[in-house]
């Protein structure tokens, strides 16, 4: 049975797995290079790529959707950010 972030045993086919998974995808995106209408080389930092990601999923899923999934992100980062450092100099 998957876990989430949180510890908790979910099944594989619920709406708080799919949300769990969305939101560490949504982290784990980095930037991106693409070109511009004039043919120039840009490139997109991973905090505006999280940003568009959040806008296709507004216009695919709605307004409540995109913020319970940005609410998800930063849960899960802040999860990580409070846990502790494993000390490995025993």
């Amino acid at each position: 049975m998957p876990r989430t972030h949180d510890g908790r045993d979910v099944g594989s086919s619920t709406a708080e797995w799919r949300l769990d998974c969305g939101a560490r995808h949504l982290l784990g995106l980095d930037g991106y290079h693409c070109i511009d209408a004039r043919g120039r080389r840009m490139k997109i930092g991973p905090r505006r790529h999280r940003q568009q990601y959040l806008q296709r999923v507004q216009a695919a899923r709605g307004l409540a959707e995109r913020d319970r999934l940005a609410a998800a992100a930063l849960r899960i980062r802040d999860a990580a950010a409070r846990r502790p450092a494993m000390d490995d100099s025993r």
